[in-house]
């Protein structure tokens, strides 16, 4: 609940469109990922609903141009993204996407000067972010180092990648700098500001990592460093053909992508794949719109629509590695709905066309009766409790169902 109603919030900060914001979190709260998340609670729904807080916290203060707080907010949005990776380390695919996401929304207004056009002012708060963020670094500097240390990924069995943790981390540290650099060259934000910004990310980081000592666990750290490693182990589990001297870039490894890329599609068909996730419907109505988009010329809003959407298409490319599950649905259901929200925003004759109420009751009653379809499913299973027993591993301090202790003491 908390999840949605921050989503519908700050989808109203962006769009400034109550009618809008509220569809937009009607189709959240019955999303199939979301429907999986109440019948069976899972770290993805914390991590998903931390991650985009994130990022519609820095799509609206992108939008609203020059403001003192606007460091104060990226802090914030580090913190929330790295404590949405230290409970799904899958959060880093969606981290780097953050770039191409972000890069098409500048402010509304052009040659805002302000707070950060003075020097006066403006010097201070870079000292103050730089004080947070060496303190922040000193305190998580133990992390840090143990952390990409390949030496203790024995004890989890990961795999050894072409590309080690240190090495892709530091692709991932350029790649994102590089996004932030071309964001304020092109969106000509004040340098005093970018920098203020940037320390201001990595203190929110640094202080994302310290919850690791709430209850520490050297394996969590080591995990949290080598998500790649984790992902792909998980995933050759579920795809043993990936499993060739812990490289992808193999003929196992394109035939993989290739059965992707086609599982992806056949998906959005629904024709060729049936799914219980509705906003494959609504991905229709944004295809139809950003075309509309495209004909009225409107390049900024097809390019905000355009990023968000191959976003959400390689990433479930990534999870057909596991079949693409319901609970990962979460993670880019939101990012379909706000390309939906920004269209019918800004394409205002959109909302009054005559199709317009007959299409979103119908969408209505399609986004209801497919996001309950695998819980309906679920009651008429004749599966016993018995299915239970599996999770005790992973939930050792739990006490164990009477049948599952039954299975333990029955002889083999």
């Amino acid at each position: 609940m908390g999840f949605v109603l921050a989503f519908g919030y700050l989808l109203r900060a962006l769009v400034r469109d109550w009618r809008v914001a509220i569809f937009g979190t009607f189709l959240l709260a019955y999303s199939g990922g979301m429907a999986m998340q109440m019948r069976t609670l899972r770290t993805e729904l914390l991590a998903a609903g931390l991650f985009y807080c994130a990022l519609l916290l820095l799509v609206v203060v992108a939008t609203r141009g020059q403001r003192w707080w606007r460091p104060a907010v990226v802090g914030l949005a580090s913190l929330l993204l790295t404590l949405a990776m230290l409970n799904k380390v899958q959060v880093v695919l969606l981290i780097c996407a953050l770039p191409i996401l972000l890069l098409p929304f500048g402010p509304d207004t052009a040659n805002q000067r302000g707070f950060w056009a003075a020097a006066r002012l403006a010097w201070p708060a870079l000292a103050v972010a730089a004080t947070i963020a060496a303190l922040a670094a000193f305190l998580a500097a133990d992390l840090v180092c143990y952390g990409p240390s390949t030496g203790f990924t024995a004890t989890l069995k990961l795999p050894t990648l072409s590309l080690s943790a240190r090495t892709y981390w530091g692709v991932i540290a350029v790649w994102i700098g590089l996004g932030f650099a071309a964001y304020c060259v092109l969106w000509k934000v004040p340098t005093l500001e970018a920098l203020t910004a940037a320390l201001a990310a990595i203190a929110g980081c640094m202080v994302g990592l310290l919850a690791h000592y709430a209850r520490y666990h050297p394996n969590d750290v080591v995990v949290t460093f080598h998500p790649m490693e984790q992902m792909f182990n998980i995933a050759s589990s579920a795809q043993p053909a990936l499993v060739d001297e812990g490289s992808i870039f193999n003929a196992k490894g394109l035939h993989f992508l290739i059965e992707s890329v086609a599982g992806v599609v056949a998906r959005r068909t629904f024709i060729l794949e049936s799914s219980p996730r509705p906003t494959i419907f609504l991905e229709w109505f944004v295809i139809a719109a950003t075309v509309i988009a495209i004909r009225r010329r409107r390049w900024t809003l097809v390019w905000q629509v355009a990023s968000l959407m191959l976003t959400v298409w390689c990433i479930d490319t990534f999870g057909m590695s596991r079949g693409l599950k319901q609970e990962y649905f979460l993670f880019t259901d939101p990012l379909v709905i706000i390309a939906a929200a920004l269209l019918i925003t800004n394409l205002v004759e959109l909302q009054y066309h005559r199709w317009t109420f007959p299409l979103g009751v119908t969408l209505i009653a399609v986004t209801i009766v497919f996001s309950q379809a695998e819980s309906v499913k679920h009651m008429f299973k004749t599966d016993g409790p018995e299915v239970l027993c599996g999770l005790y591993p992973y939930a050792k301090r739990l006490e164990h169902l009477p049948i599952c202790k039954m299975q333990m003491r029955a002889p083999p």
